[in-house]
C-alpha cells in the first residue's frame, strides 16, 4: 500500500538529532509523497531546502498559522509572494484562525491576516491548508471562517480540491459547511483519541472519499502512541483506525485518501 503524509512539519527542532532516519523509516513503510508545512516566516526557506533534498517525495505549503499573524509584515508578504511561484510549492498554508493564542495573537490581527493569506492564495492559483481550532464548546472559529471563505476566497476553478480543512476537530455541521466549500478533511491522531467519538462520526457522515491523512507530526500521534512524538510513519495505524470505524477495506482507503492528496496538491 502507498499513503502520502499530507500535512508534516519534519523541520520542527524534534526532528533534529535523526530527521534524515526518520525519513528514510517513512519511505520504507510506504509513504509515497509528504507535505511539508511552513506556517511562519523563518520555516519558508527550510520547508524549500526540505523539497529540495527529496525531489518528487516532499512537497510544502507555505503561509502564516494565526498563532503568528502578528508576525507578518510587508516584507514578509513580498518574500511569501515570491516563493509561492516556486514549483516546489503546491498550496498556502497553513492559515486560518485559533483563539487559543489570543494571548499572542488578537481576533482582529488574525482575521485580517488570514484574509491576507486568503488574497495570495487567490493570485497564486493554490489551494489553502486551513488551520481552524476552538476552544472548549466555542465554534466561533469556524462560523467566521466559512464567512471569510464566503467573502475573500476566489478557488481557481481548475482545482479538483480547492483546499483542506487540516486537524478536523469538529462536528458534522463544522464538516458539512467544508465539504459544501469544496474542502478536503484531514484526519490525524486526534480521530484515534477515546473521547472524540463526534469527530469520528463527522467523519462517517462526510464520507471516505473526502479524506486525506495527516500526521501533523511531530505532534498528535495516533492512540497507543500518546506521548511519543509523532512521524511520518504512523500513518498506517492512522490509516487501520480510520477504516476500521468506517467498516472499509484498508487497500480502498488507502487508494482513495492517496488519490485525494494527490489531487489536492496537484502531484
Amino acid at each position: 500500500m502507498k499513503f502520502i503524509d499530507s500535512h508534516a512539519h519534519i523541520n520542527d527542532p524534534a526532528f533534529d538529532s535523526d530527521r534524515p532516519e526518520v525519513l528514510k523509516r517513512a519511505f520504507a513503510c510506504g509513504m509515497e509523497k509528504m507535505t511539508e508545512i511552513g506556517c511562519q516566516t523563518d520555516e519558508w526557506s527550510a520547508a524549500l531546502a526540505l523539497c529540495a533534498q527529496y525531489p518528487g517525495r516532499i512537497c510544502a505549503a507555505l503561509g502564516i498559522h494565526p498563532e503568528f499573524a502578528h508576525t507578518f509584515n510587508e516584507a514578509a508578504r513580498t518574500d511569501l509572494t515570491q516563493k509561492l511561484a516556486d514549483p516546489n510549492v503546491r498550496a498556502v498554508g497553513e492559515i486560518g484562525l485559533d483563539y487559543v493564542y489570543l494571548h499572542e495573537c488578537p481576533k482582529e490581527t488574525q482575521l485580517r491576516v488570514f484574509e491576507e493569506m486568503l488574497t495570495l492564495s487567490n493570485a497564486a492559483h493554490k489551494p489553502v491548508v486551513l488551520h481552524v481550532r476552538r476552544e472548549g464548546e466555542e465554534y466561533e472559529p469556524y462560523a467566521q471562517t466559512f464567512a471569510l471563505l464566503k467573502h475573500a476566497w476566489k478557488p481557481d476553478a481548475s482545482l479538483k480540491h480547492p483546499g483542506v480543512l487540516h486537524c478536523f476537530s469538529a462536528r458534522y455541521e463544522e464538516a458539512k459547511q467544508a465539504l459544501d466549500h469544496g474542502l478536503l478533511l484531514g484526519i490525524n491522531g486526534c480521530f484515534t483519541y477515546k473521547k472524540n467519538e463526534y469527530i469520528r462520526e463527522a467523519v462517517k457522515k462526510a464520507g471516505m472519499d473526502k479524506l486525506v491523512l495527516e500526521t501533523d507530526c511531530p505532534y498528535l500521534s495516533p492512540q497507543g502512541k500518546r506521548g511519543t512524538r509523532n512521524d511520518p510513519s504512523n500513518i498506517p495505524l492512522i490509516l487501520q483506525w480510520v477504516a476500521d470505524y468506517l467498516d472499509v477495506p484498508v487497500e480502498k482507503l488507502a487508494e482513495i485518501t492517496t488519490q485525494n492528496a494527490l489531487d489536492l496538491y496537484s502531484l
